[in-house]
């Protein structure tokens, strides 16, 4: 839509508006920007949200990472100390 034809499309709304709430003087403003929202919004009208899609989970890989990393490396672990009273038992 051209400049100007959106210009006159707001004019023209403006003026049903202001003829609409009684030829009130002084509300021109309120007028106007109603009307350009209007006439925005024919143009470009407000698009809804699109849900969200579930995420599927991501895939694992096969190789190992952090600690299981080392232990797949084949570097030796410490071994847990067993207590006293354990190896008198």
């Amino acid at each position: 839509m051209p400049e100007r034809d959106i210009f006159d499309e707001i004019a023209r709304i403006a003026y049903e508006l202001w003829e609409k709430n009684g030829c009130i003087h002084g509300c021109d403003l309120e007028h106007w920007c109603e009307a350009e929202r209007i006439v925005i919004s024919r143009i470009e009208p407000v698009s809804e949200e699109k849900p969200k899609q579930a995420r599927t989970p991501r895939k694992t890989t096969s190789k190992p990472t952090g600690k299981t990393a080392k232990k797949a490396a084949g570097t030796a672990t410490k071994t847990r100390k067993t207590s006293v009273s354990a190896k008198k038992a």
